[in-house]
């Protein structure tokens, strides 16, 4: 990239078309830690329309950040049914606990630290809710940097290419700009079938028009997997009274959406199963039942 490369104007031109386009998702409205930190997190490996359906009633149902901390983790659990991944629910929750007691980390290492947040999340939560001038590189953001600026596909070097322009900036637009990032390349330059003839900052790119597949590495199967027997579980269990199920009403729910999830556990599948709910705090045995969450609560 030249170091005349318009960077000012490249975050000009963005914001402005972020202002007039964006998508209306619920947590872009907010500035509240809290809500970033639950909004990220979902965000992580869920689509945000998806997100969109459930971010607002699981604030409505924890809307403070020490409700959570306190909650049982099948209430949590149950609130986060649909989203996937649900081993986030319960380091979410672990995360409110740390920052009920010792207060928010307003800076990327800080928020590094907590459970459940990597590096891109820290840095989305420092810049969308305390204003921190860093840049933030997930997939689309990826992309699109790689087909603007021509640059090598090194994490490195595109965090780096990343906080170059998210510090062109300034507190007050930090969040803005994080947002237009993400947003740019899930709706303009796209995956598959960019939309180059109306992109806010196609002029210079040298991939206008003829812009390439960038790679992302495939995810494992579901049908079939641990997975997907774990996630049907959970969400029945999180359906059920009292989150509670007979083991075997469990597995003959579970055969009945086979279809779907792959084909009944043998005895042994099903305990490997369990064993790996029971040994992330997801669910637990006791007397003869599957119960949603950990069986106990040591906070």
């Amino acid at each position: 990239m030249s170091a005349r490369e318009p960077l000012d104007d490249i975050r000009g031109s963005l914001l402005a078309w972020y202002a007039s386009e964006h998508r209306d998702f619920p947590w872009r409205a907010t500035r509240d830690p809290y809500a970033v930190m639950v909004s990220e997190v979902m965000l992580q490996q869920t689509q945000a329309s998806r997100v969109s359906e459930c971010f607002p009633a699981f604030l409505e149902r924890f809307p403070t950040v020490e409700e959570l901390a306190t909650a049982s983790s099948s209430s949590v659990l149950a609130a986060w049914s649909g989203l996937g991944y649900n081993r986030r629910a319960i380091a979410l929750r672990e995360a409110a606990r740390i920052v009920g007691e010792r207060g928010w980390p307003s800076d990327v290492a800080g928020l590094e630290r907590l459970p459940g947040i990597g590096p891109y999340t820290a840095r989305a939560i420092a810049s969308l809710a305390f204003g921190q001038p860093v840049g933030v590189v997930d997939t689309n953001v990826r992309r699109w940097l790689l087909r603007r600026f021509a640059v090598e596909d090194r994490p490195t070097t595109l965090q780096a290419l990343a906080d170059r322009l998210a510090t062109r900036g300034s507190k007050a637009d930090a969040g803005a700009w994080t947002h237009a990032t993400m947003e740019f390349g899930a709706a303009i330059c796209r995956s598959r079938a960019p939309q180059c003839e109306i992109c806010p900052i196609g002029a210079g790119c040298p991939s206008r028009g003829i812009a390439r597949t960038v790679a992302v590495p495939r995810q494992a199967r579901l049908r079939g997997s641990d997975r997907a027997y774990r996630g049907a579980v959970l969400r029945e269990l999180a359906a059920a009274r009292g989150h509670s199920l007979g083991e075997g009403v469990a597995r003959r729910l579970l055969e009945r959406d086979e279809d779907r999830i792959g084909a009944r556990l043998d005895d042994a599948g099903w305990a490997r199963v369990v064993t790996g709910l029971e040994r992330d705090g997801l669910a637990h045995r006791s007397r003869g039942r599957l119960r949603l969450g950990m069986a106990t609560i040591a906070r």
